[in-house]
């Protein structure tokens, strides 16, 4: 198969291209759609930081948040082609540059995918899929006690709120029994054609996938965990039990609304504030920790990852 060596004029070009895009999207969001510097002007002129320690230790967490992640990739691409602990590692910090200029984030299966030497990357991509999955339902799972606490205030009757936590049950048990649903669809012919990658999803037993849901609902508390200490680190007064229903309605609501570009740039903090809010008046306080967590956990990661997409052969 015909391919760039890595080199090339044109392989260069697109190299630099990223590095431009991701570099204006960072300073975009921080500066224009985040507007972080006045957030962090108006805050120090009218409240005083938390502790440092706060700060470090959700530093830390990110550290580990993505070795967790790492880990997972790992044990679900190692079922197809031998992955080393630093090549997982380059991969999703490869998968969270391209992830940061793309609606959804898909472009993080295609720059985890790139440091794949003998796995199809189209199969690869699918692979990734399942541990993205798997994460998304362990976000749903919390999101739907948020809607049973948040229910009442925001639609008022119950019976949607039981519609909700139907779904995400219904989307727990089809997630569990992948393979099982997996060998009946390939029985129908205009599903046959898509055997060559789809296989992927057959290859995962329940045990697996359970494995792939713990590992997601560690990473889930880790970053949790992260949020609260921001919260903190921001004076933003709140009981523990109100943050953790709060931060599962938020990320809950990052989840499931489609983030195309623009879109996202406001979700992140409007759903923040809309949560927060109802128990503490410290907006700029709630506004900063989001924030700071999305630069942790994203924005870091991210210029990382250019390094590792720029090494690519």
């Amino acid at each position: 198969m015909f391919q760039i060596k890595s080199h090339t004029p044109i392989l260069k070009f697109a190299r630099i291209l990223l590095a431009i895009l991701v570099s204006f999207f960072i300073f975009y969001k921080l500066f224009v759609a985040y507007d972080i510097d006045s957030l962090f002007v108006k805050f120090n002129r009218n409240e005083a930081f938390g502790s440092t320690h706060f700060l470090l230790l959700a530093l830390i967490l990110g550290l580990l948040n993505w070795s967790l992640e790492a880990l997972k990739w790992r044990q679900i691409i190692s079922k197809y082609e031998p992955v080393s602990f630093g090549l997982a590692i380059k991969a999703i910090f490869s998968g969270a540059s391209l992830s940061i200029i793309t609606p959804n984030n898909i472009g993080d299966f295609a720059g985890r995918v790139l440091h794949l030497q003998v796995l199809d990357k189209i199969k690869g991509s699918l692979a990734t899929v399942i541990g993205h999955a798997a994460q998304v339902l362990v976000t749903c799972v919390f999101g739907a006690y948020a809607l049973w606490i948040f229910g009442d205030t925001v639609f008022k009757q119950k019976w949607v709120v039981g519609i909700g936590i139907t779904a995400i049950s219904l989307a727990v048990f089809f997630y569990l029994n992948m393979g099982f649903l997996y060998k009946h669809l390939i029985q129908f012919k205009w599903f046959a054609s898509l055997r060559k990658y789809a296989d992927v999803f057959g290859d995962f037993s329940t045990k697996d996938l359970i494995i792939l849901l713990f590992l997601s609902l560690f990473r889930y508390l880790i970053f949790t965990s992260q949020y609260l200490l921001l919260l903190y680190f921001y004076r933003v007064d709140i009981s523990f039990n109100d943050a953790f229903s709060c931060l599962s309605g938020t990320f809950f609501v990052q989840t499931v609304v489609p983030s195309f570009l623009l879109l996202e740039i406001g979700l992140r903090g409007a759903s923040a504030l809309w949560f927060f809010s109802m128990f503490s008046s410290n907006l700029t306080g709630i506004l900063l920790a989001a924030y700071s967590l999305w630069i942790i956990n994203m924005l870091l990661p991210a210029l990382i990852g250019l390094y590792f997409i720029y090494k690519v052969k």
